[in-house]
């Protein structure tokens, strides 16, 4: 896990390209083991090698073609691309695991952030082939699986990844971005260069980011979006998930032409239960899950599993016990919660859940609580490394990858991707009683356990479709829309007016959607602390499988995710896996926006420059304190997106 950046200079090559150095320190927290430059000439062969300050000495003292003798240097107007990495060291630590790599010709050059879980296979292959290994990361194993089948390699790969690979023959950079975008990457044209990026601060020692003010409109009426290309940043966008591109130095284009390789069909419609086919498909989605957590638990650091006491984390924590034993490495699965110690605060804690898990298992258990009276100060820490705003505040996560920080723990398998793909949340509710048959004994089942009040299931199960859309499409809308316009343009996102008249089609759209926004917030609250985070939800078996699953099999007699407690029902406590309040991270904001807080809160929103220019662009409301204290109480989530808009403002644009 890593952060990258490649950069190729149209002009004023000394100004694009002297800084690599200070642009890649802006993003050490994603890598803070080693660090490493290549420069390359597009009008001959030529190409050079740089260490940095944190370049472990035997990386420098490496015979390998691509171990830097020399500290990063701009040698003279001549080379005009770049590529730098900072790398956290997770997979073969020794020299052999630097980057940018290349291969034994010094042809083909890699700068990679991500994990290919199943390297060990395609690197047996490559072998079969003939190509030989000078280390053992996955990131030679990619290279040589582009030298091998070109960009056909990209699909063979099981993993999260955002890569740019140099070919300097050609003089061609291949982008590529993983099926689900878990990991982050962006792009900018810019009048004296292209760069691709990890993240887009590594920009702010050349350019003085703009503020994208359509952009930021919009999250301010909808809330953040990671499915489309346009983020807070003027001319910066990102990289599209499941695409690959090719941008060629010599063509004279200044464009990049995008092709997808991977995206989620369309789900099953199929609505016929069958006892015999649950039996059938629960041992599928075991065993999917079970080889999920097998390939990411390969690490040769320490590896932890977070906990909450819900049954998507239990699950992994259960698997990830069984696959260390099988290991004869008994008592080495530890985990890590958030939790809660104020009394205030106490609604939010899972602790007694974390508890029957922690003895079910017999694992260690690290635990720690977020600084209710540091809320601002982390929640800016938090908007610094996601960069484009959440809706909420972070601290928990950050609190949760701290915790393991301070414990020596550098991997974790995460729960993300389960809710959105198996129906886990309240909201699927709404799709399920508007499109399950009334007659079935299911049905009124169903309706006796529901977790939503019984009027609003009646609701949506007798009242036509519209209500049932504009519920999923206008839910976060508190404001006036009388400019939407600006934000169908800017996002182009809406969906068609009956998907969400099925569970599956609900599941379908949160995967494609919403989901990806909890994949950005996790991956930077991780990357903050240097912590690298692996999803088994979200490996590509697992969710091609649940999209096609009828979704008779996840919301079934009352129950979400019904197909993950028959798989786990005897291996898990009872409590966990027939448990039916949903939590999920939960922050208790109400207790912790007030006082001081709200106080700084209030004051920053007032003093924005940025939402002063917004409100004469848009005729934006909501900028005077009687309305902010009117939001306080009625929407508190969209106090908060202005807040964070505020404080996005300071960090980024008045520097």
């Amino acid at each position: 896990m890593c952060g990258i950046i490649a950069i190729v200079s149209f002009k004023n090559h000394r100004h694009n390209l002297s800084k690599m150095d200070v642009m890649a320190k802006m993003i050490k927290h994603r890598g803070p083991d080693d660090e490493g430059y290549a420069l390359f000439d597009v009008k001959s062969n030529n190409y050079k090698i740089f260490s940095g300050n944190d370049t472990p000495q035997n990386v420098i003292g490496s015979k390998l073609r691509f171990a830097p003798k020399v500290k990063y240097q701009y040698p003279s107007e001549d080379f005009t691309i770049g590529l730098a990495h900072r790398r956290l060291s997770i997979i073969d630590l020794s020299d052999a695991g630097h980057q940018p790599m290349s291969d034994e010709t010094g042809r083909f050059w890699i700068s990679y952030n991500g994990e290919v879980y199943n390297f060990k296979e395609i690197r047996k292959e490559l072998k079969k082939q003939g190509y030989h290994f000078f280390g053992n990361s996955d990131t030679e194993v990619i290279l040589k699986a582009y030298m091998a089948w070109g960009k056909e390699c990209q699909n063979r790969f099981n993993g999260m990844w955002a890569f740019t690979i140099w070919d300097n023959l050609k003089k061609e950079l291949w982008i590529s971005r993983d099926r689900m975008g878990v990991k982050p990457l962006y792009y900018m044209f810019h009048d004296g260069f292209f760069i691709v990026c990890s993240e887009l601060k590594c920009l702010m020692p050349i350019i003085n980011l703009q503020p994208n003010f359509r952009e930021i409109h919009a999250y301010l009426l909808r809330g953040p979006s990671e499915t489309h290309p346009e983020t807070f940043f003027e001319k910066a966008y990102r990289f599209p998930a499941g695409h690959s591109a090719v941008f060629k130095t010599n063509s004279g284009d200044r464009d990049l032409v995008f092709e997808k390789y991977w995206e989620l069909s369309l789900p099953s419609e199929e609505r016929t239960f069958s006892t015999k086919k649950l039996k059938e498909l629960s041992e599928q989605y075991y065993y999917l899950l079970e080889d999920a957590v097998r390939i990411r638990h390969y690490a040769d650091v320490k590896v932890g599993c977070l906990l909450s006491g819900g049954l998507d984390s239990s699950s992994l924590s259960y698997l990830a016990g069984r696959i260390v034993n099988e290991n004869g490495k008994a008592g080495e699965v530890v985990t890590v919660s958030n939790v809660y110690r104020e009394e205030d605060e106490k609604h939010c804690d899972e602790s007694e859940y974390i508890d029957i898990m922690v003895k079910h298992l017999k694992v260690k258990s690290f635990r720690g609580a977020p600084e209710n009276k540091d809320v601002l100060l982390l929640n800016d820490r938090c908007l610094w490394h996601e960069e484009n705003c959440y809706e909420k505040f972070n601290v928990q996560a950050l609190n949760t990858y701290s915790v393991c920080k301070m414990n020596g723990i550098k991997v974790t398998l995460d729960g993300q991707g389960a809710d959105e793909q198996l129906a886990g949340y309240k909201r699927f509710w709404y799709s399920y009683f508007y499109a399950r048959s009334k007659f079935r004994t299911e049905y009124l089942i169903s309706l006796y356990r529901r977790v939503i009040p019984l009027k609003i299931a009646l609701y949506y199960g007798f009242f036509n479709k519209t209500f049932i859309t504009n519920r999923y499409e206008n839910r976060s809308i508190t404001i006036d829309e009388r400019n939407g316009d600006n934000f169908i343009d800017s996002r182009n996102t809406l969906s068609p007016k009956d998907y969400f008249t099925t569970v599956n089609a609900a599941t379908h759209w949160s995967t494609n959607n919403s989901l990806k926004k909890l994949l950005r917030q996790t991956d930077s609250n991780s990357m903050a602390m240097s912590v690298e985070s692996r999803q088994p939800f979200m490996d590509y078996r697992l969710v091609e499988f649940l999209n096609v699953l009828p979704d008779v099999y996840k919301m079934h007699g009352g129950w979400t995710k019904y197909i993950s407690r028959i798989a786990f029902n005897g291996k898990l406590p009872e409590s966990i896996t027939w448990r039916k309040d949903k939590m999920g991270w939960p922050t208790p904001l109400k207790e912790w926006i007030k006082g001081d807080v709200l106080d700084g809160m209030n004051r920053s929103i007032m003093e924005s420059n940025l939402l002063q220019e917004l409100k004469s662009k848009y005729k934006y409301e909501y900028l005077h304190e009687n309305d902010l204290s009117r939001l306080q109480g009625t929407n508190l989530r969209h106090f908060i997106r202005l807040y964070n808009v505020s404080r996005v403002e300071e960090l980024f644009f008045k520097v």
